[in-house]
């Protein structure tokens, strides 16, 4: 697996936070859970998102991955800031580009084959979960605002 990560792995991924905001002290984020089906970080919780491809925009890749994953239709993505991910037990090094979006509520997420629940969460919800890649961190620094 780390030989395929090495060769074969992206150099850059995008990840997005949509907001559910009731109100300024009570924010909510959308993540996903990350169905069986997937071999890396399987049942574990995480942001919407994903690898951009050869030639495309980061906007363009990650409104490409909220579509497939959750079927959101999200416009007006605002760049926040950029996490390095560093997996050292896959010999991998990506840079996570990270988006923000504020969703209707007429807008449901769907799941599919890649993800096997999504749900809204707080701040106090997310520290206890289970979650995938760097996303807790991407998170607590969203919500720190040290962007």
């Amino acid at each position: 697996m780390k030989r395929l990560m090495r060769i074969f792995g992206a150099k850059g991924t995008v990840s997005g936070i949509i907001l559910d905001k009731q109100d300024s002290k009570h924010s909510r984020i959308l993540l996903t859970k990350r169905s069986k089906r997937i071999l890396i970080e399987s049942g574990k919780w995480c942001l919407p998102g994903g690898h951009i491809k050869f030639g495309e925009r980061a906007e363009n890749a990650i409104k490409r991955e909220i579509k497939e994953e959750i079927g959101l239709n999200l416009k007006n993505p605002k760049f926040l800031f950029y996490y390095d991910e560093i997996y050292n037990k896959l010999n991998f090094h990506c840079l996570n580009l990270v988006f923000e979006f504020k969703v209707s509520k007429k807008e449901r997420p769907k799941i599919n084959w890649e993800v096997s629940e999504w749900g809204w969460f707080n701040e106090e919800e997310i520290e206890k979960m289970n979650v995938a890649f760097s996303h807790k961190e991407i998170i607590k620094k969203f919500f720190k605002k040290e962007i």
